[in-house]
């Protein structure tokens, strides 16, 4: 097998199972982020209060994983990075940051699943041609 179609194959699959498998999890770290970041707020702020906050939202991002739709730990860990990054990052260079992260996180869950259906439709359509 070439190297380039083992890649593209292996890439494929390991993409259609985190689809299913990153959404919930993107999302709950999602909501760990925000709370971390608003009770390090209401907590006085400073580094010391902010780390612990991220300590506890990572301890319960690995917790959660005993939830068999919320198993896949990197996935809350990069909806949460993905989060902070982007809120942390835009400030306020545009309206709620916190939403349109969700939205665009979903909506890469959803082209991440739409590609791999055109995919098949593209496979059973040329094995049927051959």
């Amino acid at each position: 097998m070439d190297a380039l179609l083992a890649l593209g194959i292996s890439i494929g699959i390991l993409i259609s199972g985190w689809t299913y498998l990153a959404l919930a999890a993107n999302l709950s770290g999602v909501l760990w982020a925000y709370l971390a970041l608003t009770a390090a707020t209401r907590f006085g702020g400073g580094l010391a209060v902010l780390s612990a906050m991220v300590g506890i939202a990572a301890l319960i991002m690995v917790l959660q994983s005993k939830i068999s739709i919320l198993s896949f730990i990197p996935g809350a860990f990069i909806g949460a990075a993905t989060a902070v990054s982007v809120v942390v990052g835009a400030k306020d260079t545009f309206d709620s940051p916190w939403t349109k992260t969700v939205i665009a996180l979903v909506a890469g869950a959803v082209l991440g699943y739409l590609s791999e259906v055109l995919a098949g439709a593209m496979t059973g359509a040329s094995k049927q041609a051959t």
